[in-house]
């Protein structure tokens, strides 16, 4: 799993002992629309991501695949770029449907959020009233905390957690349009 480069290019080399490590040992379909296995879609995934220091794209630009070249045909070559391609596009898909759920499920959070601070808010407000009190102090405390991570919630999901679904859907889609090869691993 590196990146290399030349001149032009940066490779993401994505290496395997064998081809059936490449693929999902459940997926009866043929071999150039098989899934990956959940290995395969990680190295795969990471070895794009492996750029060397000092370079500025975010990715490598294509992939090679290494597999013995006991177990490699020209129409094996052609059935894994095939797989990798529809693989990554599935992926990317699925990741797009997982973002809308998210956003779904934040803004159900952002309501949720409304119900339970503003009456927190009354109770912090209340409570600031008896300064000097160390059970108004203690109660005051524990509900600024519960609003805290009531807000912060919807945040992660709505922000964060889409941030990195979008990226995750992105680099899918950038490995299902890259270019492949599939070489013998030396």
């Amino acid at each position: 799993m590196t990146c290399t480069s030349d001149v032009k290019t940066m490779s993401g080399t994505a290496s395997f002992k064998s081809v059936a490590q490449i693929y999902d040992g459940d997926d009866p379909s043929p071999e150039e629309s098989r899934d990956l296995s959940d290995r395969a879609e990680d190295r795969i995934f990471h070895a794009v991501l492996a750029v060397p220091k000092g370079f500025r794209a975010g990715l490598c630009t294509d992939l090679v695949i290494m597999v013995p070249a006991s177990e490699l045909t020209q129409d094996r070559s052609t059935a894994i770029i095939s797989a990798v391609r529809s693989h990554f596009l599935r992926r990317a898909d699925e990741v797009q449907q997982d973002m809308k759920l998210i956003q779904r499920v934040g803004l159900r959070e952002i309501r949720l959020t409304a119900a339970v601070c503003i009456p927190s808010f009354a109770g912090i407000a209340i409570c600031s009233q008896f300064k000097g009190d160390a059970l108004a102090e203690v109660v005051e405390n524990i509900l600024v905390i519960f609003c805290w991570v009531t807000i912060w919630q919807p945040f992660q999901s709505l922000v964060f957690d889409r941030w990195t679904q979008s990226e995750t859907a992105k680099v899918y889609r950038k490995i299902a349009g890259m270019p492949v090869r599939v070489l013998p691993a030396e």
